[in-house]
């Protein structure tokens, strides 16, 4: 009964936080939990992982807004990209291809040969809806457009590519459809991801089970009850919000600032037509620059050019 109650009282941080999502999943000895979530997203088996960055810099929570990310290396010929991204989507295709670049570039570095570059895997986990797809998970590879008709030559072929290449990878997760939508199979990865978007009943189901789940369960358990760390996970959420609050502030005044300049353009052209109607009728240009408010060389370009 204790514990029962010792347990409801822990406020648990949310897993769908990047900072708190690194120290679950990219923490140095939770190989196996983020096997478990790995295998699941990828549907396939991995024999081997290792986490590349086991560690978070200090600097990171306090000034660098950007997603703490999760590098790793599976089965000795993929390398990865986890990003946790929880608001702040704007250009989201545009910094997925940044990321699967990066990494494609510090691989060919270490290999130094084209041939021996590993496959590149960018997944992104984010709460809000970015994509217009009917899926809660979605796969992208950089496929061939449909060949125009104009284009096309019989070559034989009975099948023709569908990918330039396989090499490199995207998975875009939105856990707000499958939050919204009741899943339809709760297999492992409806789990993991019900769990990391905060999910108390699928929680509470999965901790009575055995496995990696009930262990990053009980990790972030321990992680919300230590001051330490709720600490720096709201020095994290302060730096997001701020960080949210400029770009809205900036964008708000650029929208402001770009209305206020297309009112004035607006004026402007609608004095340069009223002075090209008074031209026609042989108004003088005096007249005119009361009457517009143009300047007696705007009246003659425009006297010019009709």
């Amino acid at each position: 009964m204790q514990d029962t109650e010792k347990e409801q009282k822990v406020d648990m941080l949310p897993l769908s936080s990047d900072y708190v999502f690194k120290r679950i999943f990219g923490k140095d000895g939770n190989e196996r939990i983020l096997k478990s979530l790995l295998e699941a997203i990828l549907e396939i088996k991995i024999r081997k992982i290792k986490i590349k960055n086991p560690e978070i810099p200090k600097e990171s929570i306090k000034e660098k807004l950007s997603v703490l990310d999760i590098k790793a290396e599976i089965n000795k010929n993929i390398i990865l990209d986890i990003e946790m991204q929880v608001g702040n989507t704007t250009a989201i295709d545009r910094r997925l291809v940044v990321y699967s670049s990066k990494l494609v570039a510090g691989d060919i570095k270490v290999s130094g040969k084209y041939p021996d570059a590993k496959n590149t895997i960018v997944i992104c986990i984010t709460t809000d809806n970015i994509l217009k797809r009917n899926a809660y998970i979605s796969v992208a590879k950089l496929r061939f457009e449909k060949t125009k008709d104009k284009r096309y030559i019989d070559m034989g072929y009975k099948k023709e590519d569908e990918y330039l290449t396989d090499m490199v990878s995207y998975y875009i997760i939105e856990l707000t459809k499958l939050k919204e939508n009741k899943p339809r199979t709760a297999d492992l990865l409806e789990k993991w991801l019900l769990i990391i978007g905060g999910d108390e009943e699928m929680m509470k189901k999965c901790k009575k089970e055995e496995g990696e789940i009930k262990e990053a369960i009980e990790q972030l358990e321990e992680m919300s009850s230590d001051e330490k760390e709720r600490e720096l996970y709201e020095i994290r959420e302060r730096s997001r919000l701020v960080y949210n609050t400029e770009m809205y502030e900036a964008r708000r005044k650029g929208l402001a600032e770009g209305k206020k300049e297309g009112k004035k353009e607006g004026k402007i052209e609608k004095a340069r037509e009223i002075a090209k109607n008074l031209l026609k009728n042989d108004v003088s240009i005096e007249i005119i620059k009361k009457s517009t408010g143009l300047t007696e060389k705007e009246i003659e370009n425009l006297k010019e050019n009709n």
